[in-house]
């Protein structure tokens, strides 16, 4: 007889034990998979490696590829796999108790991110290459439902650097959070290990002009030594944008292997889960799923809600949570919509001097649906604006000038491109001469905090807001 505790995977005949062969059980296990995927769509991602692998007359033993994944569907969705267990199943297997393990065998780490600094937050970090922002660390990302999975394995990375999930692939769509994780990891490594952890932390895009510039100054060793050889923690940021660029793949290869191989730690963040990836090649595509792959989903309302609170009392607001709930209701579906709305209100509101309630939300949100900002209002329009008030020119503004007189035009520019348009962070950065995303953060904050802590300072940006909104079709009843 077979006892409860033992899975072997022996063959089970139906007439020794009343059970099904081992052929049944790949095809319940699947039938499983199915019927999750199409009636549990918003956790479908936890399931695609799920196979079943043993059953006896007690219990019905599952698998996933990794211990997290195990340990997320245990705690949170095993009432669902019990759920549809019994639903795709025989009566008399579906009485079996459900259990989950992961196919790996070393042992879930444990969390201890150590208690972060009490330093005053800091803005851009420069790393060995590239720069970390400061202010987006694990302490000030919200999680939900959507993210939590994605969080708890950017900590487990920055804890234990090489050992945990390598290489770790953060995925989803545009303006979820990803760039905020990868720079947490990256900011946790640097405040506790900065002294044992050589940190490269730059886009796709930024790896692809290094490679290219390389090629051209005849410095490919050069590159090389400095992400092979001299990178303890490689940080990519969109390597979607990687597609179709041939030297570039091929760099990225060589440096993923060198670094895989050396037990260094690897973080990808992209727009699609790496099977899906076009333009990229299968080799690259297979070594981004050698670790553990994730996806940070968009946030519920009552996601939205909480990042909300957070921003205000970021601001010093004290904002009805009613209407926050509008303001979430109203917004797009990614934190950066959301985000970009509420800036917008509170926009509203300041230049307006009118109370930030209900019905201004309501009329924000009707002016932005039934004119597109898009269609009328352009970065290069905001630029020519911007230069004419000030008295520069958008040539300038998209220099390398540090100027006073070029930079705070450049920065009240980049923040009303960010309010007024849909452009992504480095859409708008490279149509400011090449900038990063995370120098667009530092001006769009640069311009709240001037807005938020110097009322004095307040009307030129306010005068540059109201003449956009009106070109915009945009009206608000006083």
């Amino acid at each position: 007889m077979v006892k409860a505790a033992d899975f072997s995977s022996t063959r089970l005949t139906q007439q020794e034990h009343g059970d099904v062969d081992l052929i049944d059980k790949n095809i319940l296990g699947a039938m499983v998979v199915d019927n999750i995927s199409e009636n549990y769509p918003g956790i479908k991602h936890f399931f695609y490696t799920l196979k079943l692998v043993g059953l006896n007359e007690t219990e019905a033993k599952f698998v996933v590829s990794d211990m997290m994944t195990a340990e997320w569907i245990n705690n949170h969705y095993l009432h669902i796999l019990n759920k549809v267990f019994k639903e795709e199943s025989k009566e008399d297997l579906g009485s079996r108790k459900v259990i989950v393990e992961s196919e790996a065998i070393s042992p879930v780490p444990t969390i201890k991110i150590k208690k972060a600094s009490t330093k005053k937050q800091r803005g851009l970090t420069r790393v060995k290459e590239g720069h970390l922002n400061g202010t987006q660390t694990f302490s000030s990302f919200v999680k939900g439902a959507s993210n939590t999975l994605a969080a708890i394995a950017a900590e487990r990375v920055a804890e234990k650097p090489g050992q945990s999930y390598n290489p770790l692939f953060i995925y989803g769509r545009t303006g979820l959070g990803k760039t905020h994780l990868l720079n947490a990891v990256g900011n946790t490594i640097y405040d506790f290990y900065n002294e044992d952890f050589k940190i490269c932390s730059l886009t796709a895009e930024h790896f692809t002009n290094r490679v290219i510039s390389s090629i051209r100054g005849g410095k490919q060793k050069e590159l090389r030594d400095a992400f092979r050889f001299d990178c303890d923690v490689l940080l990519i940021d969109d390597i979607q944008f990687i597609s179709g660029k041939d030297a570039t793949q091929q760099e990225f290869f060589h440096t993923f292997n060198a670094l895989y191989e050396s037990g260094k730690q690897i973080v990808i963040t992209s727009d699609k889960p790496p099977h899906r990836l076009s333009g990229i090649q299968e080799r690259l595509v297979g070594r981004f799923e050698w670790g553990f792959s994730v996806e940070v989903l968009p946030p519920d309302v009552e996601h939205r809600v909480a990042i909300l609170q957070i921003k205000a009392r970021s601001l010093g607001l004290r904002i009805d949570e009613d209407v926050l709930f509008v303001v979430a209701e109203k917004s797009g579906g990614s934190i950066r919509e959301l985000e970009g709305f509420f800036n917008n209100v509170v926009g509203q509101a300041t230049m307006l001097n009118v109370p930030l309630n209900k019905r201004l939300v309501l009329d924000v949100a009707s002016r932005l649906s039934s004119v597109s900002s898009v269609d009328l209002i352009n970065v290069e329009l905001i630029q020519k604006e911007v230069a004419s008030f000030y008295g520069t020119t958008v040539q300038d503004m998209c220099s390398k000038k540090r100027t006073r007189g070029v930079v705070r035009p450049r920065q009240v520019a980049i923040y009303l491109s960010r309010i007024f348009t849909d452009d992504s962070l480095l859409e708008i950065g490279r149509k400011f001469g090449g900038r990063d995303h995370s120098t667009v953060l530092h001006s769009v904050a640069t311009v709240e905090g001037v807005l938020a802590n110097n009322p004095s300072l307040e009307n030129p940006i306010r005068v540059l807001h109201s003449k956009l909104r009106k070109i915009s079709g945009g009206k608000l009843d006083d």
